[in-house]
């Protein structure tokens, strides 16, 4: 019998499903042992009306709609993985929670500089009910395992699937993009915090000992350090690394360890921290919502 899986994205991009194709010829291996039954954006199915093994569900629930397709799809699988960042964590729309409902709608609908809306209404026909906040999907459903990535590499989906068709748990590394990083640390110190496209860095050596902020040290291997190969700094993606919850927390943890802040105060901590143009968007670039603090705290006015 072949493992009969089933693909779906919720409030999403789409790129995680994509993914799954970026295993180009290796997909025709694992396909002798696995069929996929049901994934609208690579297969012209239009819903799901059998049990599967395994469900993939990407994306992150943002209306009732999300909501009820996701309890939906998860009563017909054995095992529902959340796959990608935004399944996993919230991602990046999960930086919405920044915001009130209300700002997000009047931003997208009313006020950006390309909308033609004189009239100034808010779409509500036959438009589902906005979630006030994102949230990690394993607070709405039940998840079985974690893909994390933005998107998940073709290496860590191959592996999935491997361990899917061995009946083994789905395990993920326990290192950090540290770990897998081949740039040279010199166990320096930083005076600063720069922002990608400040100066030139040196692509040999280590970008956070350069001042590039870097989320290597707070992030979880299994990406295979792709973007410090271009040589770009990590963003984060792969989420916090084994036994850690908050993944801004330990990555402001790791900023300090390497900061020059001793006895001869050679940098203003204070100073320092100015130097971060969007702290909450660098610290919990993916991960807001499965952070200690999730959102915005709004203040309550009257009773």
């Amino acid at each position: 019998m072949k493992l009969r899986i089933a693909v779906e994205g919720l409030g999403a991009c789409a790129g995680c499903e994509i993914a799954i194709l970026d295993l180009h010829e290796e997909i025709v291996s694992l396909l002798q042992d696995m069929e996929i039954d049901y994934a609208p954006i690579l297969i012209d199915k239009k819903s799901l009306d059998h049990n599967v093994d395994v469900l993939l569900l990407s994306g992150s629930v943002r209306n009732k709609h999300d909501a009820e397709e996701a309890a939906r799809l998860c009563e017909k699988a054995k095992i529902t993985i959340a796959f990608g960042s935004c399944a996993s964590f919230g991602g990046i729309p999960g930086l919405a929670n920044l915001y009130a409902t209300r700002e997000l709608l009047e931003r997208v609908y009313l006020t950006t500089e390309s909308t033609d809306n004189e009239q100034r209404i808010l779409p509500s026909e036959e438009v589902p009910p906005i979630e006030q906040v994102i949230k990690p999907l394993k607070e709405w459903v039940k998840i079985s395992y974690n893909i994390p990535g933005c998107p998940p590499q073709p290496k860590l989906i191959k592996e999935m699937f491997q361990m899917l068709l061995s009946g083994k748990p789905v395990t993920l590394s326990k290192k950090t993009v540290c770990d897998e990083c081949d740039l040279k640390r010199e166990e320096k110190k930083i005076t600063r915090i720069l922002r990608w496209g400040q100066g030139e860095p040196d692509s040999s050596l280590c970008l956070l000992e350069q001042g590039y902020f870097c989320a290597g040290p707070a992030t979880r291997a299994g990406c295979e350090a792709k973007c410090l190969a271009a040589p770009m700094p990590c963003r984060g993606c792969m989420g916090p690394p084994e036994n850690v919850t908050d993944q801004g927390a330990k990555m402001a943890s790791a900023i300090a360890s390497v900061a020059s802040i001793d006895e001869k105060n050679r940098v203003d901590p204070e100073q320092l921290a100015t130097m971060f143009k969007d702290a909450v968007g660098s610290l919990y670039r993916f991960t807001l919502p499965s952070s200690t603090i999730p959102r915005r705290v709004f203040e309550r006015k009257g009773k």
